[in-house]
């Protein structure tokens, strides 16, 4: 019963949401706009407008500051510009929200040939020479022309302005898209990182260290639609040190992805205490213990994953029987989004979401203890046996005791 009023809730939602749409809108003629689109969400079936509607509300959020507003149009968005909108703070909070395809900076047009012939040989004229593409779609089928002859057209205007036309090797493509009632002109189409807003997979905690990995592990945590809740375990004496530590700025990083960040700084001196007598397994030992930290917010927090930024074999505690006995006794999935990849390829990854330079700088890592001669192979019963003399349990509950958590 339960189950059928939420489907009967989801699609009132969907109607009041499209109901708002905007299917025809007023444009003055040459006027500026970035048209949105969002590829993926079209095919997520009923769950559909929830997608969209999360995405329409996180743009929203980024765009708070901005001389811009965001409207429905069809099958996406167009941000409105204002004169004093600026294109560059906008593209790059645009590039940082997932759930976006791709956009592009669009001159609005009447729908008549003539007007956007004129058009495209304005924003041609703007244009540096180079070798190009013509592409024209007509989605309204009632006008007196159609997409062959507006290509036509403009291939031939392009021509006689001094651009190389082709269509199999171009470096610049200028797009007219005509609708029922406005032909848009555009050139480069700038594609993102697509994936699912954030916030619409639940919530997850990451652990974050000062390294590589994890950074990138929740940046693609995100992209799936996580909102994340971070923990970093830390070897400070004191939170101010861990917030003044390459931590923030990271955190900062990929708080353009969410549009914020709530962190959890955990101290690690109390289970150091506790693992003095581990020895070889002081590291599987730390894992573990760090899940179990992860568990216990995870529940205060109601997220319902934990994300980690493991690859598998990369080091003493990701071979496969030491993951098996970390994650033993944690009851809400652990996932590791970068189980197949090689450093080469995370360090690629980290460069390109802009968090490499920020986690080489040096740090005192808790997860780089250098204990000799690491376990490699742990047996289950074994850690359990260990966990249990050194009273792991407690050394959580105090460690949460001693947490704080910070909202950047």
């Amino acid at each position: 019963m339960h189950r059928n009023n939420s489907v009967i809730w989801m699609h009132y939602d969907y109607i009041l949401f499209w109901a708002n749409r905007k299917e025809a809108m007023e444009f003055s003629h040459g006027e500026k706009v970035i048209i949105i689109h969002f590829g993926e969400l079209w095919l997520r079936g009923r769950n559909r407008n929830m997608y969209i509607k999360a995405l329409f509300g996180n743009i929203s959020r980024a765009m708070v500051g901005e001389d811009a507003r965001l409207e429905k149009m069809y099958d996406r968005f167009v941000l409105r510009l204002g004169r004093k909108a600026d294109l560059g703070s906008i593209g790059d909070k645009l590039d940082h929200t997932f759930g976006i395809s791709n956009y592009e900076i669009t001159y609005a047009s009447s729908n008549s040939m003539d007007a956007i012939e004129k058009l495209a040989g304005k924003v041609l004229s703007e244009t540096e020479k180079c070798s190009l593409k013509v592409s024209a779609h007509r989605s309204f089928k009632e006008l007196p022309f159609d997409s062959a002859e507006v290509s036509s057209r403009i291939f031939a205007l392009a021509k006689k302005m001094g651009f190389t036309m082709s269509n199999k090797e171009f470096s610049r493509e200028i797009r007219i898209n005509i609708t029922k009632d406005n032909s848009f002109i555009s050139m480069d189409r700038k594609r993102t990182h697509g994936g699912l807003p954030v916030g619409t997979s639940g919530t997850g905690i990451i652990l974050l260290s000062g390294g590589i990995d994890s950074p990138v592990a929740a940046w693609y945590a995100m992209k799936r639609g996580v909102s994340p809740i971070y923990v970093h375990i830390h070897g400070y004496s004191n939170l101010e040190e861990a917030r003044n530590s390459k931590i923030t700025m990271i955190l900062k990083e990929l708080s353009k992805y969410s549009h914020g960040s709530v962190v959890y700084f955990v101290p690690s001196h109390i289970f150091e205490m506790s693992a003095m007598s581990s020895g070889k397994y002081e590291l599987v030992l730390l894992k573990s213990f760090m899940l179990a930290v992860a568990q216990k917010i995870a529940k205060k927090e109601g997220a319902n994953m934990i994300f980690t930024g493991e690859s598998l074999g990369q080091v003493a505690s990701q071979t496969p029987s030491n993951i098996a006995a970390e994650s033993y006794g944690i009851k809400i999935p652990i996932l590791r989004p970068l189980i197949g990849f090689d450093k080469q390829e995370i360090i690629s990854l980290a460069r390109r979401i802009g968090t490499y330079e920020m986690s080489i700088l040096p740090y005192k890592d808790v997860c780089s203890i250098n204990a000799r001669n690491p376990k490699t192979h742990t047996e289950i019963e074994r850690l359990r046996r260990i966990k249990k003399e050194v009273k792991l349990g407690v050394a959580v509950t105090r460690t949460l005791k001693a947490s704080a958590k910070v909202e950047l």
